[in-house]
């Protein structure tokens, strides 16, 4: 679902400014997955988009009971400030629209919007067209990208449990490269579809192609444009992207094809099932767990006839952490949110909040969090939903007293 990002860039051309204007009047949506994390770390963990109208855009589907955040697959890291040349010819924005627009089917485009300068030079570039193949005009959005991700990395699958998803197929090719085809559903359009399709190379080379099937809050055919399978593996892994990569800078650290990758360094702390395992024993006598699921670090809790889902997440002791706890001496976020600083120096934060940063009518969502004084943190979500895009008003199962309570139970800290 999409995340409460605050877009506060300057845009360069009319187009921009207008998605600019729509955007602060659109509605911010909450991300409830672990809202306590966003909400109490000051959003430090938000999204970043690929262009400033990318963003415009994104929002303006979003405020308008669209689709989730427009731009594709997850963002790579993208190398040094300073950026080396590209590997090959120049290539020109324009060039590289009649290039993209060749790839689509028969039908007419209009370009919205393209990355970057005059010329490709940068590691990343893209554009956001209106395609209409004579079924309905439909957002499509190409981007290619040096990364220095690894194909396993650099194409995934968008989590279901926070976004609606029909289906999505992976497949690792003969060449070591591998190819997601999403295929995910608006969960505030009626009938609105979104479909990614992703194509990551051993190399850090990755091509990227979102279609919806219409435009913002409007979805006016069944299925975006291109729905064969095969077409859309076709469209990304065209051999006319080399002459896209050719003006791209490489990256810092690209990976090496012939270089086995390393292990992923702990992140430490406990593991979510570690985390559902000391939850259970807290919860309130007569409370009933119905199914825990160790990949969200959630479960769903009945207590009092009243069901909710939680999720738990701890951080350990860091100098980040200190540093947040240190400076949480703002306004409170919501006019429902409490907070008792404790004679060691702990901070303790409840909240209540709707659909917005300061919304509280209706309430959606309920947290509690405990910032230790070593950096440690330690925070509970509470919804009535199945999932992380799903919630319903409504008395949680656990008032925000009760997972006061079980947040800042010694038994955490044993």
């Amino acid at each position: 679902m999409p995340t409460d990002d605050e877009f506060g860039d300057a845009f360069a051309d009319g187009f921009a400014r207008a998605l600019h204007g729509a955007a602060e009047l659109a509605p911010e949506p909450v991300q409830h997955t672990l809202a306590a994390q966003a909400e109490q770390r000051g959003r430090l963990r938000r999204r970043r988009r690929r262009t400033a109208v990318a963003a415009g855009l994104a929002v303006l589907l979003a405020g308008a009971g669209g689709f989730t955040a427009l731009g594709g697959g997850p963002t790579g890291l993208i190398g040094p400030a300073t950026q080396p040349g590209p590997t090959g010819p120049e290539m020109s924005t324009r060039e590289f629209i009649t290039l993209v627009t060749d790839l689509l089917p028969k039908g007419t485009v209009k370009e919205l919007n393209t990355d970057g300068p005059a010329k490709l030079g940068g590691h990343t570039t893209g554009a956001t067209l209106l395609f209409d193949d004579g079924a309905g005009a439909s957002i499509v959005r190409f981007s290619a990208e040096r990364t220095n991700l690894r194909p396993d990395a650099g194409a995934v699958c968008m989590d279901g449990f926070q976004t609606p998803q029909d289906s999505c197929d992976r497949t690792v090719r003969p060449d070591g490269s591998v190819l997601v085809v999403d295929k995910l559903r608006s969960d505030s359009t009626p009938g609105g579809r979104e479909w990614r399709v992703t194509w990551a190379a051993p190399d850090g080379r990755r091509v990227s192609f979102t279609e919806y099937n219409g435009q913002p809050a409007t979805a006016n055919r069944p299925n975006p444009p291109l729905a064969d399978t095969a077409r859309l593996t076709e469209l990304v892994t065209d051999p006319a992207w080399d002459r896209v990569f050719a003006a791209l800078a490489p990256v810092k650290d690209a990976p090496k094809p012939d270089v086995a990758p390393q292990p992923a360094p702990s992140a430490g702390g406990p593991s979510n099932a570690d985390l559902l395992a000391k939850l259970v024993p807290l919860l309130p006598a007569g409370a009933e767990v119905e199914q825990q699921d160790p990949g969200h670090a959630t479960l769903t809790v009945t207590y009092q006839g009243r069901t909710s889902m939680l999720q738990v997440g701890a951080d350990p002791a860091s100098e980040r952490g200190r540093d947040e706890l240190a400076t949480m001496d703002r306004d409170p976020l919501t006019p429902l949110e409490a907070r008792e600083r404790r004679p060691d120096g702990t901070l303790v934060v409840t909240n209540r909040f709707g659909n917005g940063k300061t919304a509280t009518n209706p309430v959606l969502h309920w947290t509690a969090a405990v910032h230790y004084p070593d950096g440690s943190q330690l925070r509970l979500s509470e919804w009535n939903g199945e999932n992380g895009y799903t919630f319903r008003p409504g008395d949680p199962a656990l008032d925000v007293d009760l997972l006061k309570a079980v947040v800042t139970a010694p038994a955490w800290r044993s």
